[in-house]
C-alpha cells in the first residue's frame, strides 16, 4: 500500500478527517458547510486513510454508524490528489473488516450506504448492490446500496 495506512481515527486524526470532508464535500462538491458535521459524528466510528510520507496526514476518511441491523457507511472520501490508486476501495474494505470484528456491530447483517449516483460504479466494484429508487439529498441524486456483512457471507 506504499506510504499509506488505514486505521480507526485518534481524536486528532478525526479533526483532520473533518477537514478532508469539508474540502471535498463543501469546497469542491458545494454541499452546505452546516450539514457536513452532524450529531452522528459523535457516535460514529471514524476510519482514516493516512499518508505516512506526509508526516501522517489524513488524506481520506469514512464513518461507520449502527443503524438497526445495518452498519451504515457515510462520508466516504479520498482527497482528489490521492484518488485513482485503489485507496477508496481499501478504505471501504477496512471498514467492512472492522464491522465484521467489532462487538458493537455483531448484530449487523449488512452494510448500507447512500451513494451519490455518479459514484455508484465505485461501490458496485466494492460488491455493493443498488436497492430502491434514486432520492435527492441536498440537490444531489443518491441511491441506497447494500452488501451482506463479511460475517453473514461466511
Amino acid at each position: 500500500m506504499g506510504p499509506y495506512s488505514i486505521r480507526v481515527a485518534s481524536a486528532a486524526e478525526q479533526q483532520q478527517a473533518v477537514g478532508v470532508r469539508i474540502r471535498v464535500f463543501v469546497e469542491i462538491q458545494k454541499f452546505p458547510l452546516e450539514t457536513e458535521v452532524d450529531e452522528l459524528d459523535e457516535a460514529a466510528v471514524h476510519v482514516v486513510l493516512v499518508d505516512e510520507s506526509l508526516g501522517g496526514r489524513v488524506v481520506g476518511t469514512l464513518r461507520i454508524i449502527r443503524a438497526g441491523d445495518a452498519a451504515k457507511l457515510g462520508r466516504v472520501v479520498v482527497l482528489p490528489e490521492h484518488q485513482g490508486r485503489g485507496l477508496g476501495r481499501r478504505l471501504v474494505e477496512f471498514a467492512e473488516q472492522h464491522i465484521a470484528a467489532a462487538p458493537e456491530f455483531r448484530e449487523c447483517t449488512h452494510v448500507k450506504l447512500g451513494s451519490q449516483c455518479d459514484k455508484r460504479g465505485f461501490y458496485e466494484k466494492c460488491g455493493y448492490a443498488a436497492e430502491g429508487d434514486v432520492y435527492d439529498e441536498l440537490g444531489c441524486p443518491h441511491i441506497w446500496m447494500h452488501k451482506p456483512t463479511q460475517r453473514t457471507q461466511r
